[in-house]
């Protein structure tokens, strides 16, 4: 190497993926790469090649390029010193999504694939710090590595939605043009055993269940280092967007919503699942106002085993603000913590604003087991008997005086009146 030993160690632990990294680890990792030199216009990575490796930018600059479908290369980034390339080639062992060509004279640390694999073995952590890197270049607004790839028969269009555990994109399938969604695992879970686990039982429990208030799972692969689950695509939107607009639904609205969901919800019930995230994000909506209830990432069958940490204390799992507050203590589970959370949902449509939106834990705690439920007038105008002792029933801190099935209202269900569009339509005096 050209530099001193303490100069390269200096410059990989100063670039970002790296931080955190133990000095062992980073001294491992630069004893296996080499320093390799770039004139102005050579390509460090060419689009479409197999990878050859892992670059670090330690000197000048880039342009990242991807080629369009109208064959021109469009500049979609600019790395720097520091800045890492070549790393989704490496680690999924597909062809390179784009070309990076020096702005000037660069120079980079490279590591080899056959030189990462090795350390990645050893030093697992390595391997964890490059899936983030991926993970954070999926789902992006600007460019996407995914985005037109044509995956298993399924070309990838616009990611639709990117949460903790998963990416969701529009696709198509190629055979006969079907728009479907394609949920995939975050590249920065795939060395994480619990997450693994759940997408794998998410998969399996989708497979064995069939209602028209949940989107059925039609086709599973692995592709690009991770694995992904092909699903009917609901476009939305999702009750998240119907509450944030703060405009109060009137009950007649609310009803035909509230019956979807118990129905649906008796329905994975009886088959001995809970789903443990209600809530309106999780909820979409079809333009002929019908409910979807969605991910069942953090579901829970009887046919499972709990998980458990070391302190054999259960994990905390859901969504604080939906969570019964039984679910933050180490107390038996069963349906009516669903039922809790849909209650809170309903409070929220009749409302148009949040039940709950303390963000400190234990706050939130002594708020819901402190709750009691606000006379119908002052909730919103015009709830009946009825959906207030529904509601009081159910957000109720005790699981035992809540309703044990949703029976008695699933009879409410039937496709909203209007459609999305009236749920979404601008109140009085709203612009």
């Amino acid at each position: 190497m050209a530099q001193p030993l303490s100069d390269y160690l200096s410059a990989i632990s100063e670039s970002e993926p790296f931080e955190g990294l133990e000095d062992f680890v980073l001294s491992d990792l630069l004893a296996a790469m080499d320093e390799r030199s770039f004139e102005p216009g050579e390509a460090l990575i060419r689009q479409e090649t197999p990878g050859e490796g892992l670059l670090l930018l330690l000197e000048g600059k880039a342009n990242v390029l991807v080629k369009g479908k109208d064959g021109i290369a469009h500049r979609v980034a600019w790395v720097r010193r520091g800045d890492v390339v070549g790393e989704t080639a490496l680690l999924t062992g597909e062809l390179s999504s784009a070309d990076v060509i020096a702005d000037g004279p660069v120079r980079v640390l490279a590591l080899p694939p056959e030189h990462f694999h090795r350390l990645a073995r050893r030093n697992p952590q390595i391997a964890v710090v490059l899936t983030r890197i991926i993970a954070d270049r999926l789902g992006g607004r600007d460019w996407d590595m995914l985005g037109d790839k044509l995956l298993n028969g399924y070309r990838v269009g616009r990611c639709v939605g990117r949460g903790g555990m998963a990416v969701v994109y529009a696709a198509t399938r190629v055979t006969d043009g079907a728009h479907l969604a394609l949920k995939m695992l975050s590249h920065r879970l795939v060395y994480d055993e619990i997450a693994l686990g759940r997408f794998r039982e998410e998969a399996q429990l989708l497979q064995t269940l069939r209602h028209e208030n949940l989107t059925p799972l039609l086709d599973r692969f692995s592709a690009y280092g991770t694995n992904f689950l092909v699903m009917e695509f609901c476009p939305g939107p999702s009750l998240d967007r119907v509450i944030d607009r703060g405009v109060a639904l009137p009950e007649a609205k609310v009803r035909p919503i509230v019956g979807q969901l118990s129905q649906v919800l008796d329905y994975v019930h009886a088959n001995g699942v809970l789903h443990r995230d209600v809530k309106p994000s999780n909820v979409m909506l079809t333009s002929e106002g019908v409910v979807k209830l969605m991910d069942f990432g953090v579901a829970h069958s009887s046919g499972w085993a709990e998980e458990v940490t070391l302190t054999l204390q259960r994990p905390l799992v859901g969504t604080p603000s939906y969570m019964a507050p039984e679910q933050f203590r180490n107390a038996p589970l069963d349906e009516r913590i669903d039922h809790y959370a849909l209650a809170c949902m309903i409070y929220e449509l009749l409302a148009g604003k949040r039940l709950f939106k303390s963000r400190e834990l234990f706050d939130l705690m002594e708020k819901k087991q402190g709750f009691e439920l606000a006379p119908r007038e002052r909730i919103g105008a015009g709830i009946s008997v009825e959906m207030h002792a529904l509601l009081r029933r159910n957000l109720d801190p005790d699981p035992n005086r809540r309703d044990s099935s949703l029976g008695a209202v699933a009879g409410w269900a039937r496709p909203v009146e209007g459609g999305v569009a009236s749920l979404l339509a601008p109140a009085p005096g709203e612009s």
